[in-house]
């Protein structure tokens, strides 16, 4: 199926943040297409990652676009907002190359920055509910394994929290996991694209769990309750 432009700036403004450190990463070309909620072919996939591997060829698909439409350059900002986050925190390089961005679809710096601050705000709450999930997730089968809790705290250390409270957080969600039923109706609430983000950091610690059955089981619930297929979910977690 092929991209809509809406799609089509995603990847190429999300894809110029993570190079704006230096080269990109494999994780961080995958992280970029799975920020995208619709099923590629393996041949649109493949096309799609040389693209995204290729700066010089991304820059020219960022000016060869047709302008997004006016309702788009906030959300599309945001993702690439999003993307700056991922490991915890947005550098220097990441918001230069965001604020040129912006600049091209004509958003000034100020009102830049006051959405920044929204989106922000927004970037920790989600993290304070994918720590939660992620220590239900753990103790799902009863038993935290040395896997788990390194996966838990590799996790924390790539979310827009301070690091006093990760190592809070570490502590208090090794001890006990919050209630699901707390924190599931949360997760229900958020808008669509919130709880993929939640489930899509989530999926890698079912891997390292000691009964990834138990994990997938639960993963799969969870991503029922919070209104996605199945088949989404799966794509989530990869091969059985």
């Amino acid at each position: 199926m092929p991209l809509t432009p809406e799609q089509e700036w995603i990847i190429a403004a999300c894809g110029l943040i993570a190079h704006a450190d230096g080269e990109l990463s494999n994780g961080e070309s995958d992280q970029v297409l799975a920020m995208l909620d619709e099923s590629m072919s393996l041949e649109e996939h493949e096309r799609w990652l040389a693209l995204l591997a290729d700066r010089p060829a991304l820059t020219r698909l960022f000016h060869e676009l047709p302008p997004p439409l006016p309702a788009f350059t906030e959300p599309l900002l945001e993702q690439a907002w999003t993307m700056a986050l991922a490991d915890g925190h947005a550098s220097e390089s990441e918001l230069r190359e965001l604020e040129r961005i912006a600049a091209e679809l004509g958003i000034a710096a100020g009102e830049l920055a006051g959405w920044r601050r929204q989106w922000t705000d927004h970037a920790v709450e989600l993290a304070e509910h994918t720590a939660g999930f992620a220590a239900i997730l753990i103790h799902h089968d009863g038993t935290i394994d040395p896997e788990e809790e390194t996966g838990l705290r590799e996790l924390l250390a790539r979310l827009p929290l301070a690091p006093s409270r990760r190592d809070q957080l570490a502590e208090q969600l090794l001890a006990h996991a919050p209630a699901l039923d707390h924190v599931g109706a949360r997760l229900a609430a958020l808008p669509r694209e919130r709880r993929l983000t939640v489930l899509r950091s989530l999926a890698p610690l079912v891997a390292a769990s000691s009964r990834p059955d138990l994990g997938r089981e639960f993963f799969l619930d969870l991503a029922r309750s919070a209104a996605i297929s199945a088949e989404q979910a799966g794509r989530l977690l990869g091969p059985a």
